[in-house]
């Protein structure tokens, strides 16, 4: 049966099971990637069968906006690091970055991108949505922390925006990258002692 042959295929339908259908649909995407994952091994996960999958999903496609949605939510939930943290930036920076690459690591994040990434063609839409999402929950409070630091004088004045988001490409890129290609990450410590020192290198008080 061909899940785009619903009479009513833009619809999503919602009831008891549908936490249940999604979360099966889940681990099935996640793993297999969109192309890879076959409608058995998502009812098979989802311990439904074919017919409850198709009533609350006529579209596989449907089903993998909804995957990706709620991984989204799951995964920005938890925050990448602790902006409170206190003391001088030459301290707290590094142990921030260290909070940074291991969330960045951490389920369902490398998922998420392995699984964005490879569908940004075809879903350009929540390709967009997570890019968004890295901006608002990731990007943006570092963005305040380093402000933090310019007012108190710790740091030059600079773009804090700009630099936030190269300090955020530069630390996640680093240990996703290796642990999608290759299984394993470089340590997040080193990783995170090497971008802090490159960053105060060039905005530290007095450096420029």
């Amino acid at each position: 049966m061909n899940m785009s042959m619903h009479p009513n295929p833009a619809v999503i339908t919602r009831g008891r099971k549908f936490d249940q259908v999604r979360d099966g649909a889940a681990a099935i995407f996640l793993r297999d990637g969109y192309a890879g994952a076959s409608v058995d091994d998502i009812a098979r996960a989802a311990r439904v069968s074919k017919a409850t999958l198709y009533s609350y999903f006529p579209e596989k496609s449907l089903m993998f906006r909804e995957v990706l949605r709620a991984t989204s939510d799951n995964a920005f939930r938890q925050a990448p690091f602790d902006t409170d943290r206190t003391g001088p930036v030459a301290e707290a920076l590094p142990a921030i970055l260290t909070q940074l690459a291991q969330w960045a690591l951490s389920a369902p994040r490398l998922e998420l991108l392995r699984s964005v990434t490879a569908e940004a063609t075809r879903f350009p839409q929540e390709a967009a949505s997570f890019d968004a999402m890295m901006t608002d929950r990731v990007v943006a409070p570092l963005a305040r922390v380093i402000a933090g630091w310019i007012e108190t004088g710790q740091l030059a004045a600079h773009d804090h925006g700009q630099s936030a988001r190269q300090l955020v490409t530069l630390v996640t890129t680093q240990v996703q990258q290796p642990a999608l290609l290759t299984g394993k990450a470089p340590p997040a410590d080193r990783i995170a002692a090497e971008a802090a020192q490159l960053f105060l290198s060039a905005h530290a008080e007095g450096r420029r």
